[in-house]
């Protein structure tokens, strides 16, 4: 997992302006297979979405890229009961 933010804003990048990219790591430093995009609008956002959930796979990874809106804060408090 040596996902890195250039990674992520490569495939992001194509579907509007990026302001935000948060890579989760972990103590060691590795990714947790977790990131985080900010783009200038909601209509860039949607886009991402559209195009790349299910869509495509980062080099090294098992499974496809989910792409959603973040969890509210309610809803991660619903998932944690």
């Amino acid at each position: 997992k040596q996902m890195t933010e250039e990674n992520v804003r490569t495939i992001f990048e194509p579907y509007g302006t990026i302001e935000e990219c948060t890579i989760l790591r972990g103590p060691s430093g590795d990714s947790k297979g977790c990131a985080f995009v900010k783009y200038a609008t909601h209509n860039e956002a949607q886009q991402a979405i559209q195009n790349i959930h299910g869509s495509q796979t980062f080099p090294g990874a098992s499974s496809s890229i989910v792409v959603k809106f973040a969890d509210t804060e309610k809803e991660r408090q619903l998932r944690r009961m």
